[in-house]
Formats: C-alpha cells, structure tokens, sequence
C-alpha cells in the first residue's frame, strides 16, 4: 500500500529527485520504474504462503526498494539489522514467513531464507520490464510490522494496517507543517537526512511522509553526516539527543553553523547543554517532538518555549492524553503521574502478548510507561519511566534526575543509576560512570548529598560507554548484568 505514495508522485511530478547521495541522484519516475521491476521480480521469488517478510540488507536503498517492492506485490514488510546477531533477535519476534538478505547468514529460524544479492538485484533491473503491478487497498490489511519496546523495555512485535499507515503519514506531515509555521522560509519539498532507524516505526514513517509530498531523502551512512551536512545541503533532522550528543561530540570546526537545516529531536529529555551547543555550532532551528511507535507523534514544541529539560511539548490535536495515579483515576494538573493516551488507529495489541497487551492497552487507552506533568494549557513534561523510578529506604528517586546531575559534573562524560541487590536482598543505588577526564571523585559524594540528602551510599561502576536503545533510552538492565560480572571478579 505505502508504495503508493512514491507511485503517485512518479505520476504528478516525474523529475522531482526522491533519493540523493553521494553516488547520484534518483528521480521519483525512475524508482517507480525500478519498484515495478523488482516487484516482479520477487514475484519469482516469494511464495502465497509467505504473509510477512522481513529485509535485511546492508545498502538502504535497496533495502528500500525491496520494501516498496513487497507493498506492491500486497506482502507485509519488517527490517531487520545488517548485524547478523541482532538480526536472530528481532527476527525471534517479528516471526515473518520469510527472510531477503543480501547474505547468508546461519540463525534459527523457521522462515525461509532468500539470499538475494547484488548480483540478483542487477539482473532483475536488467530483465524484467517495468509494468505497473496494483494491488486493492484493503485498509483492515497488514502492511507493516515494527518492534517497540514496552514499559520494562521487554521488545514486542506490532502490526500495522494500511489505514494506520495512511493516516499516521498524514499526522506526520500536518505536524511538521504546524511545528514549522513560525519561521520565515520553510521548503515547500523538504530534504531529509534521516538519522532514525527505518526499523522503528517512527524512522519509517519518517522516510515515507518526505516522499508523499514529493521531498527529497538523502541516504548516507553514519559516519557520511557531516559530509552530508556540508554538502548535500539537508534542510531537515531527526533525529534521538544520544545521536545528537554523538554529532556535537564530533562536529568538525570548519563546518559553519547550518541556520538553513531544521532539527526534529524526537526526546522525553533533551538536555539544556546540549540545546545551547547545538543552537550556537549546528542550527538554531530546533522542535522536539514526544512520539511513540504505539501511537504517533503525540506532543511537540519549539526550542523557544522549552523551560524545562523534560518539556516534551503541546498535545497534538488528534490525541487525547491524561496524567493517572497507580488506581488510574486522573491527577490534577500540575501533579507527576502515568500518562496514558488515546487516539483513533493507535495500535490496540502486542502481537502474541497477552500480558504486556493487558498491561499497556486498558479500556481504549495507551499506557507507553511514562511518567509525566500536564499543565492546564496541554504542555506535557516527561518526569521519567515507570521503571526508571527507584525506591531506596522507602524514599523514590527519578534515576534520569540523577543522571543529569552527575554528567553536570566536570570531567564525567556520561553517567546513569541503576540498582543491585545486597547481601540481604534490599536494593541499593549504583551508578555506572563514563570518565571523560580527570574529576574529583569526592565531589560525586558531594552533589548527590546535596541534592538527594535521603539517597543511600552509592556504588560506583567504571564503564566504557552507557547502554542505550535506538531512542536513547538508558539500558538499565544491561548495567546490572555489568555489574553482576564485575561482582563476580572480585
């Protein structure tokens, strides 16, 4: 179905550019064209029995011709990473029918394995024919399946149909249009440089809703940003703070500030250090949008009206959005407690999950595992997670409050708190710790007895990097594991 999309600009505007590197250029006709010849293709290729079909292939845009490929041919896609061990997990949950990759790779699956090369995909370009392939849009059809992580970060496998596609799209762009509208100059066909992983629903979504307006997507790898930046000219980010943390860590001097480029950081804390950093070297066109895979984009703001670190922004028009105590009666405003949400197509299920389904998916409502404030204007903060709150000797503490204070320190690059048993059994604070210079260690002690006086002695954990999800998310539970190991060993 969302092939669509690049079908109908292939229609009303041929020549318009839809994929830019620093190879060439594609236009939207052409990547019609290839699409129709890699769907028949693949109609050689893929069986009637096979419902779903995840991708893995190192070079996104084939990876992304392949997907538009499968949506033409009525085949619902899942993307896999190119890392094979990775791979065997997502595709543990995603359980598709069948697996393309451009390599073989040895896993234990039940689905069958296409290994469709380059060499394959050069000759299907070479010997079929560009014929328009249609398929019905059947709006109840899946077309589209993503991993998200739930409350406790466990990973769950969601379905999406081709209406929640369509109208997920549609949102995407009328807030981008709505974020945008007090600037001067916005591009009417946008030139996106994705830094999100198309894996995730909203990194997909983010491809899709460039190319339904005719934008441009310019495909480069990690380490081709800054090139990218400077001479491809992208006028539009988004992009997750930790990946942001990672360009402002690595910015070249000689890049001027790029005032051109709009930034969409997709953040439940986007700290003020690194606002400023990026406003003064980067660009001073910033939006931080709070979005989930479960449910869209569901609050945004303008840099401009940020007071707070955990501002996320103002509820999106479409969405409805309370902030409820553990008994699910709603708080007055102004008061820290779960928020829940509620939209029309906001995904209802966990594929195969009956418990975490029941869990997050109460009576029409959305449950991501949020803490948060609501004002009474519709301005929503995010406190931290439901598991990200931690109770030492009877006394809660947000672990990303702490968190922040302990990067303030000169000398730490990174930090995050996370808990471990005693002998006894009672949970106690630890910090894992990234050095990033010399600091005064006693100054740790120092802060935290000033800032949380209640907080019990605090361990300490010398790690090389903090574990994060794709969005940023601190990883807790792989730091209790580092630490269990570094137990052992002494």
């Amino acid at each position: 179905m969302f092939d669509r999309f690049i079908d109908y600009v292939a229609k009303v505007a041929p020549d318009k550019i839809a994929i830019r590197s620093f190879e060439g250029s594609i236009t939207f006709a052409a990547m019609n064209r290839d699409i129709n010849r890699l769907a028949h293709a693949l109609l050689d290729v893929i069986d009637n029995s096979s419902e779903i079909v995840a991708v893995n292939y190192k070079q996104v845009h084939i990876h992304w011709m392949l997907l538009m490929a499968l949506s033409r041919i009525g085949v619902a896609s899942a993307s896999v990473s190119s890392n094979s061990e990775i791979a065997e997990k997502e595709i543990a949950i995603l359980q598709p029918d069948a697996i393309i990759s451009d390599t073989l790779f040895d896993i234990d699956t039940a689905a069958k394995i296409h290994v469709l090369d380059l060499n394959w995909y050069d000759q299907a370009m070479k010997r079929f024919k560009p014929d328009p392939i249609y398929t019905l849009y059947e709006p109840d059809r899946i077309v589209r399946v993503s991993i998200a992580a739930g409350t406790s970060f466990m990973r769950h496998r969601i379905d999406y149909t081709a209406s929640m596609i369509e109208s997920s799209v549609i949102r995407m762009i009328t807030q981008e249009k709505i974020s945008w509208s007090l600037m001067s100059e916005i591009p009417r066909y946008p030139t996106l440089l994705p830094t999100l992983a198309f894996g995730s629903f909203h990194g997909f979504l983010c491809y899709l809703s460039i190319w339904s307006i005719g934008g441009t997507i310019i495909m480069a790898d990690r380490e081709q940003y800054f090139a990218a930046i400077a001479m491809l000219s992208p006028d539009l980010m988004v992009i997750s703070p930790a990946q942001l943390q990672l360009i402002a860590e690595n910015l070249p001097e000689d890049i001027p500030r790029q005032d051109h480029l709009r930034l969409i950081v997709v953040a439940g804390n986007f700290p003020n250090g690194l606002r400023h950093f990026v406003q003064q070297r980067l660009t001073k066109n910033l939006n931080v949008t709070y979005a989930t895979s479960e449910a869209g984009v569901i609050a945004s703001i303008n840099i401009d009206q940020i007071n707070h670190d955990d501002t996320a922004g103002w509820i999106m028009p479409w969405i409805d959005v309370q902030v409820v105590d553990d008994q699910d009666h709603p708080l007055t405003y102004g008061e820290i407690g779960n928020i829940r949400i509620k939209s029309p197509n906001i995904v209802q299920k966990f594929f195969q999950n009956v418990q975490d389904t029941h869990k997050q998916f109460k009576n029409g409502w959305f449950y991501p595992g949020d803490l948060g404030i609501l004002n009474e204007e519709g301005l929503l903060r995010l406190i931290g997670r439901v598991d990200e709150l931690y109770n030492f000797g009877g006394d809660k503490f947000y672990a990303n409050k702490i968190d922040a204070v302990i990067c303030s320190i000169e000398g730490i690059k990174d930090a995050a708190l996370f808990s471990m048993p005693d002998n006894d059994g009672i949970q106690q604070p630890w910090l894992a710790i990234v050095r990033g210079g010399n600091f005064d260690i006693d100054q740790i002690a120092r802060l935290l007895e000033k800032e949380f006086y209640n907080l019990p002695d605090v361990s300490v954990l010398w790690v090389n990097s903090i574990p994060r999800d794709e969005e940023g998310h601190v990883l807790r539970n792989h730091l209790e594991k580092l630490a269990m190991q570094y137990i052992e060993t002494i």
